[in-house]
């Protein structure tokens, strides 16, 4: 396939924080020629960002109807995913995640961490006592702390690992480097690749660097040195005009770490595609 343009994460109206009808994004994706796509709306079991985030069994059954009659009357071009939230226990659980979905309704399946014991990379006050770089390794090592004990039947990729660029962090330039988070990465790279999951390139954080900035180079190349055979990518998109966001920036950030194939998924099997 020479159009590797996939975008694996989209969010409609059934997110929280979404607006965009699916045929809307259907629509779009269409017009900008993208390979597939895949929508992701959030499903959290916790409250932390106010009630409208806790998931229930009404808004599962209604976002599969959606996906199940958009992936239909596309011909299999949209593909059912999900963005799972590690619960922060407040007041919903890993079991409480396990018991409300069933992984095998999708066809991919993103986990991603937006809070960690109360405290969130979006709050005011992350970053009064931490710079930049602290902040992110923090980000990573609390996704280290709560991985291990969320199902590997119910993810494949880890979610913005660089999430940190878009919170309240005062820089100018908050481009983040490898030696920031060094540590932390190398052990989260070894569990994903030893269980055959994989990260993410996500470039809703490119709005976040000036001008036509990209990073992730350095990282994405010690993914590929550790083993790492595949990626995603997706636009993380909210809003009608960041679908599709600088996806070819992304392939072309991938294929220079050398990482050499961009997956899509069915039925939660990755299909590898090569990128040249």
């Amino acid at each position: 396939m020479s159009n590797l343009l996939f975008d694996y994460h989209l969010h409609s109206r059934h997110s929280p924080d979404g607006s965009m009808e699916m045929d809307t994004i259907l629509k779009r994706a269409q017009e900008l020629g993208l390979a597939e796509i895949c929508i992701t709306d959030h499903i959290e079991v916790d409250n932390s960002f106010g009630d409208e985030w806790e998931s229930n069994s009404e808004i599962v059954t209604a976002l599969l109807a959606d996906l199940n009659r958009m992936q239909e009357m596309s011909d299999g071009y949209v593909k059912k995913g999900v963005e799972l939230a590690f619960p922060d226990n407040d007041p919903g659980t890993v079991e409480d995640m396990i018991k409300l979905i069933n992984p095998k309704d999708f066809d991919y399946a993103i986990v991603s961490l937006h809070q960690y014991n109360g405290e969130s990379t979006f709050s005011e006050n992350y970053f009064d006592e931490r710079d930049l770089a602290t902040g992110a390794a923090n980000y990573i090592r609390w996704i280290n702390d709560r991985i291990r004990i969320f199902p590997l039947e119910y993810f494949d990729s880890v979610g913005h690992i660089d999430f940190t660029v878009k919170g309240p962090h005062g820089y100018d330039d908050p481009t983040l480097s490898l030696s920031f988070f060094e540590e932390e990465l190398r052990e989260l790279f070894r569990y994903l690749i030893d269980n055959g999951k994989t990260i993410e390139v996500n470039t809703s954080a490119y709005r976040a660097l000036p001008g036509n900035k990209v990073h992730g180079l350095d990282w994405l190349t010690l993914f590929a040195q550790m083993g790492g055979e595949y990626v995603t990518i997706g636009s993380d998109a909210h809003q009608e005009k960041h679908i599709g966001y600088r996806l070819d920036d992304a392939l072309n950030l991938i294929r220079e770490a050398g990482i050499p194939y961009v997956a899509s998924f069915n039925e939660r099997v990755a299909k590898m595609h090569k990128l040249r």
